[in-house]
């Protein structure tokens, strides 16, 4: 059962790669072509598509063994634009 979530702004889900485009540009980055500014979806969306909420993931990532990651400030900024919406998929049985 694969988890999965998305990102809404004003209730429409948002295209994960052009969150990454707009957090590259705010965060005065350039967009790397294979990876994720900061692996913010390997990290940030996993925690969501498990189902936690911003502030769980903020405090997650402000833990001293987070610190270095550069992940607080990037949660700080998809919580500040985005609302989250997680679900888990069944696989189905015939």
């Amino acid at each position: 059962m694969p988890n999965c979530f998305q990102l809404l702004r004003d209730g429409q889900a948002v295209p994960l790669l052009q969150i990454d485009e707009e957090m590259c540009r705010h965060f005065g980055e350039p967009c790397d072509p294979k990876y994720w500014f900061r692996h913010w979806y390997d990290c940030i969306g996993f925690d969501l598509a498990a189902g936690k909420s911003f502030e769980e993931v903020k405090a997650t990532y402000a833990t001293p063994e987070w610190t270095d990651s550069g992940l607080l400030p990037v949660a700080e900024w998809l919580e500040a634009h985005f609302t989250p919406q997680s679900w888990y998929e069944r696989r189905s049985v015939d």
